[in-house]
């Protein structure tokens, strides 16, 4: 026995020994990065570069959009921040010693799904683009797009808007373009990474947006010129300040920003002025824009950040705004030009650690944070050796003595017998402790979302409940919560009045109905389907079944009630309320038939023998007497589901076309909407403000009080039905 457990010590050991020797060899330094997605194909390129620069370099950028990438900047939960949008004065407030770094140039363009109009070449005007977004042009064949593109047959449909649902750079550098061409949008929307949109459906990221635009007709988005020649999608030449329609390229993007970034700021000062849409000059494109990295200026004010990642970070940057240009034009970026490579250089000179420049350690040699890295490697290798052997070592001793410590089963039962002490008062401590640790956690739960919440209650009072405007712009900020209720609510009921009859017919089939053969894979297949996270069904309904529903479905119905029933009185795209009520249908189908064939299997086998003993048929058993027996169940097995669908976040975010405001109420069956779930899920990650991430608090502190209260209606309307039930018995 003791030549096994030095054998199992010494192979411990040997199969430690490698991987830390090969940490020791390669001593790997991983930089975390998130933001932007409109530069992530570029640094995404970088990351794979880099890496035969510096092998042991690791790159890992999240492109989570502007708004996150701030965020987690301010929250020092990355090394470095990307936003497509310069910090604002209230986030330089938060972070008073950030420092900006153009890493690329980029543009953003109005991109198309036209049947008539293939390729690329729609001509478009900054007023005219506005008033599509603002929902004061409706059709394509308006005059004022007909008349720019006379050569053009546009076709007499409704145009479709996409927008960002999520926060981000390219909305702010959007909204800053049509704040300066359009005076309406200035005054009523504004200028941020997070708007209320007056009309559209909402997907997330770049690649959200893309794909939308793809899979729908007639439909008009914004998008960064790289997703789109990536993509093959068509966009539009846009009329610039001095009246000539300009295609978005190379040359007109550097125009751009050669005739307005004429006198840029330092790297450590506010550029929240900086702005190069609307650019003067014949060639210049107008939505142009600057990408930046966000550093602090003293990396130790990042505590993720130690003296040798710091090294590497720095090593990194000068590689990328300088070498690494060489790979942005063939991703539809523009290389920086020299003036602001240089002032870059020397934003990355005045960086600090520990108030002393960043020295590069020549020749590979570990500076100190390399040998402190390495200590603590081999502190974590001697424990972790330690840890083995003494495992080792104890199963060893417990091998020896398995049965030491009980000699017979009457020493294990005298432990759990009723009578002993001991073992009730242990019993009574665990049932009582698990018990109340249900409790403890929505008391727990209630306090967090109700503290969290308390600015957005406090500065909206009961208008947060029944106001219908969500305005993140900084200076406009107002939170209603009545539009996102009112989702949840209906496209819960549009699930549950399709998913609890199928579920009832399924288990009635199974329980009732099915051979013996056939229930057994059945009810397998069922709890199957059960077990599917709900994003696998949301990136099914996505790319596949939303537009089964909208060819097979909403376009029929459309097309033979559009005309005189209001509630299919809108063209479908199949990104709405319907699509996200049939999907939250499929997914709840297999939690309530489960339940229900379980409920309606417990009934009494003599209930139905007397059914069929008076000549009752089958329904008229199932109908007189199973169901009776088992209303009860069968409406606890409803509310699960009803719970389910009421919460449900990722599968609802990606189909339910994510609107804003008013836009969210739905006035049909096809309009896009929010829930409460979908839009925490949208902004949280991008809420900077303290009153934006109060309000998404609030609104889970809504939901939270909307589940307790469908929860308590539905024991009451359960105490009714046994009631009735002892009444008939």
């Amino acid at each position: 026995m003791r030549k096994r457990a030095a054998l199992l010590a010494i192979t411990a050991i040997v199969l430690l020994v490698p991987p830390v020797l090969t940490v020791f060899a390669q001593n790997p330094v991983t930089i975390n990065g998130a933001g932007a997605t409109f530069p992530y194909p570029l640094i995404d390129t970088w990351r794979t570069q880099y890496q035969s620069v510096e092998p042991s370099v690791n790159i890992n950028y999240q492109s989570i959009g502007s708004g996150g990438g701030v965020k987690q900047f301010l929250e020092k939960t990355v090394d470095f921040g990307a936003s497509d949008a310069p910090l604002s004065s209230s986030e330089l407030e938060r972070a008073q010693n950030a420092v900006h770094i153009p890493e690329t140039i980029g543009s953003i363009v109005v991109s198309y799904n036209l049947p008539s109009v293939p390729e690329k070449g729609l001509k478009l005007t900054g007023p005219v683009i506005a008033d599509i977004f603002l929902g004061n042009i409706r059709k394509w064949n308006d005059p004022q797009i007909q008349s720019l593109n006379s050569d053009i047959s546009l076709p007499d449909r409704e145009i479709i808007v996409v927008h960002r649902s999520d926060g981000s750079g390219t909305t702010f550098v959007w909204t800053d373009y049509l704040s300066k061409v359009s005076r309406e949008w200035h005054d009523k929307i504004g200028t941020g990474k997070s708007i209320q949109w007056p009309r559209g459906i909402g997907a997330p990221g770049n690649e959200g947006v893309a794909n939308a635009i793809k899979g729908n007709l007639f439909t008009i988005g914004y998008i960064e010129l790289s997703y789109a020649l990536s993509t093959g999608m068509p966009y539009a030449f846009l009329q610039n300040r001095e009246g000539v329609f300009v295609e978005p390229s190379f040359e007109t993007i550097q125009a751009a920003i050669e005739s307005s970034a004429t006198s840029l700021p330092k790297g450590d000062e506010s550029w929240e002025e900086v702005s190069t849409t609307d650019a003067p000059g014949a060639n210049s494109y107008p939505i142009a824009s600057f990408s930046y990295i966000l550093l602090y200026k003293e990396l130790t004010d990042n505590p993720s950040i130690d003296h040798r990642k710091a090294e590497t970070l720095v090593n990194f940057l000068l590689w990328a705004i300088t070498d690494g240009q060489q790979y942005a034009d063939d991703l539809g970026y523009v290389p920086l030009p020299e003036s602001v490579v240089k002032l870059n250089q020397e934003t990355i000179s005045s960086l600090t650690f520990n108030g002393q420049p960043i020295v590069v350690a020549a020749g590979g040699q570990a500076g100190a944070g390399q040998i402190d890295q390495r200590l603590e490697l081999a502190a974590l290798a001697g424990v972790t050796t330690a840890v083995v052997t003494s495992a080792v070592y104890i199963t060893y001793r417990r091998r020896k003595s398995r049965f030491g410590s009980i000699t017979s089963r009457k020493d294990i039962s005298s432990f759990l017998v009723k009578g002993s002490p001991r073992g009730d008062r242990v019993f009574r401590f665990i049932a009582v402790a698990t018990a109340g640790y249900t409790l403890f956690l929505i008391v727990l739960v209630a306090i967090a979302t109700f503290a969290g919440s308390s600015e957005a209650f406090v500065r909206e009072g009961f208008n947060f409940i029944v106001g219908t405007d969500w305005n993140a712009v900084e200076g406009r900020e107002s939170y209603g919560a009545l539009p996102y209720i009112i989702g949840t609510l209906a496209s819960s009921a549009i699930a549950m009045a399709i998913g609890v009859p199928i579920s009832l017919g399924i288990a009635m089939f199974i329980s009732d109905m099915a051979p013996r053969k056939l229930t057994a894979p059945l009810s397998f297949v069922i709890e199957l389907l059960a077990a599917v996270p709900s994003i696998i069904y949301g990136l099914w309904a996505l790319f596949v079944f939303r537009f089964w529903v909208r060819d097979l479905i909403e376009l029929p119905l459309y097309n033979a009630f559009g005309g005189s029933i209001p509630l299919f009185a809108r063209t479908p795209f199949g990104l709405d309320i319907f699509t996200a009520g049939i999907v939250l249908a499929v997914m709840i189908i297999p939690t309530v038939s489960s339940i229900s064939r379980e409920v309606m299997r417990a009934v009494p086998n003599s209930q139905r023998e007397a059914a069929y003993s008076l000549g009752a048929t089958r329904w008229e058993t199932l109908r007189m007497a199973v169901f009776p027996y088992a209303r009860s169940g069968l409406f606890g097995a409803s509310i699960l589901g009803l719970g389910r669908a009421v919460g449900e976040t990722m599968l609802v975010t990606m189909v339910i076309g994510n609107a804003i405001g008013l836009a969210a109420i739905p006035n049909t069956l096809f309009s896009p909407s929010q829930t409460l779930a979908s839009l925490i899920a949208n902004e949280f990650n991008e809420a900077v403000t303290s009153f934006h991430t109060s309000a998404l608090i609030g609104l889970g502190a809504v939901l939270f009080l909307l589940t307790i209260v469908i929860n308590i209606g539905a024991r009451l309307m359960v105490s009714r039905i046994q009631k009735i039930e002892r009444v008939h018995e």
